[in-house]
């Protein structure tokens, strides 16, 4: 869902993933999550990552673009 987007403005802010969850006010378990696509936040969540990362929800969501690279 969003973990390219929430890694990629991580790593642009330098942070680390338990940096990341401290200023989330969450478990690095938690946004590891997230970052893995594994689980998705809350909307509380959701809404703390667009304020820390300054990019709207709508953006967050965007679907990861996987390419398959496997051939018929």
């Amino acid at each position: 869902m969003m973990r390219t987007k929430l890694k990629q403005a991580r790593k642009a802010n330098g942070w680390t993933q338990a940096e990341t969850a401290k200023r989330l006010g969450i478990t690095e378990r938690a946004y590891r999550h997230f970052e893995a696509g594994t689980r998705n936040p809350s909307y509380d969540t959701l809404v703390k990552l667009e304020q820390l990362f300054g990019m709207p929800h709508s953006e967050l969501l965007v679907p990861d673009c996987t390419t398959d690279t496997e051939t018929a």
